[in-house]
């Protein structure tokens, strides 16, 4: 890659052009009323940060946090705002934390510690981490912007060169996670959620539903508000998009097949080894199934 930041020297740029973990942090014991936790990628979940509280009301200790200076004093948070939630809560004014050595206002380096942190957690929800790969892919892009090209060709689309740039961020981004390009793809669809729906939906079990996610990415911004308003009223009883859509609409609800035949579909697709592993798992299902049939 070149000073500026294109692809030319390399078809695969680096993935991680900014410090994903700080070169050398020091520990200290700092204010929590001095810490920025502003414009974070995820949601705070309540129930994670009443357990911490109870954590630190009992004595144990956690894990430093970690945290940028600012120029103008204070820190902007990195990691751990459930910790700091938690410390809050537990009437805590003080934390231990880890200080980069990189300024807050060095925003790709401090988004990128952040998103890292979060790419790593088993318990991120499929909303959670399709929002910490998006804001990877702003970076990246702004990072490795495509090479400047003469008019194109005739019949050529100009969103073309979009698409062409987000296969090659998705490339990237599934070899360093090993997973396939599609997954990351569908992520980056998922992100596309207007921003206030998905903090709104950030703690509705939709949240952890790639399928149900992709169907709301899918309808406009305006709709999207609209479904999450269904989503959200617990009277309305309604507890998918297609429902939410159906009520918006004023058409009928879409059929649902059966819980069974959506396994049976599946079962059918398994390769043998596969298939014989499944009647283990599930023996005595099996032997119950056949006694019955012989009575």
């Amino acid at each position: 890659m070149t000073d500026g930041g294109c692809w030319a020297a390399s078809p695969h740029p680096p993935l991680f052009s900014t410090p994903l973990k700080p070169a050398e942090m020091t520990r200290q014991i700092i204010q929590i009323s001095d810490i920025d936790t502003s414009g974070r990628l995820r949601e705070l979940r309540p129930d994670w940060v009443a357990a911490i509280a109870e954590q630190v009301q009992a004595g144990e200790v956690l894990p430093p946090i970690e945290v940028a200076p600012k120029p103008q004093g204070g820190w902007r948070l990195l990691i751990g705002g459930h910790r700091v939630a938690g410390h809050q809560q537990a009437g805590r004014t003080e934390i231990e934390a880890d200080v980069a050595d990189f300024s807050a206002d060095d925003e790709p380096a401090c988004r990128m510690r952040e998103i890292k942190e979060n790419l790593v957690r088993a318990e991120l929800t499929v909303l959670d981490r399709a929002v910490a790969l998006a804001e990877w892919k702003r970076i990246y892009e702004a990072q490795n912007p495509l090479p400047k090209r003469g008019r194109p060709a005739a019949g050529e689309k100009i969103d073309n060169l979009s698409n062409i740039f987000a296969e090659r961020f998705s490339e990237a981004a599934a070899r360093a996670l090993g997973v396939n390009e599609r997954s990351v793809q569908r992520d980056v669809e998922i992100a596309s959620i207007d921003a206030t729906v998905r903090r709104e939906l950030a703690l509705h079990p939709i949240a952890n539903n790639q399928a149900e996610l992709l169907a709301l990415a899918r309808e406009s911004a305006a709709r999207q508000r609209r479904v999450a308003a269904h989503l959200l009223d617990v009277a309305s009883g309604i507890g998918s998009v297609a429902d939410a859509v159906a009520a918006i609409d004023k058409t009928p609800p879409p059929e649902r097949a059966p819980a069974w035949e959506k396994i049976s579909n599946t079962f059918s697709k398994l390769k043998e080894a596969q298939q014989y592993a499944f009647f283990d798992a599930h023996a005595d299902a099996i032997k119950s199934w056949l006694k019955s049939k012989k009575a």
